[in-house]
């Protein structure tokens, strides 16, 4: 589904609702480090459905520049996972 730019841009690209046009913004996801290289995902909602937009910013250039005045956004479903971890055997000693 496309989203206009501006919109996108500015409200849950930063993390912001953007209650007049409906968005709602979830969660990122990604690596952010403190504005010199960041790529990220943002998960969004609009209608009841989720879409994902990709924010990139590498080596001083901005994936966003390119973007025409409507951005195509996938919808995108939540998955849930199971994580495992191994942990060391304590043996009790019984005296």
């Amino acid at each position: 589904m496309k989203f206009p730019k501006n919109v996108i841009l500015e409200s849950v690209a930063e993390r912001r609702n953007d209650p007049d046009y409906g968005l709602e913004f979830v969660q990122e996801l990604g690596n952010d480090d403190a504005g010199f290289d960041e790529m990220i995902v943002v998960i969004f909602k609009y209608k009841d459905k989720y879409y994902s937009v990709d924010i990139q910013h590498l080596n001083g250039k901005n994936n966003y520049d390119d973007w025409a005045d409507e951005v195509e956004c996938p919808e995108v479903v939540r998955k849930e996972a199971v994580q495992y971890y191994w942990e060391e055997v304590k043996q009790v000693v019984n005296n």
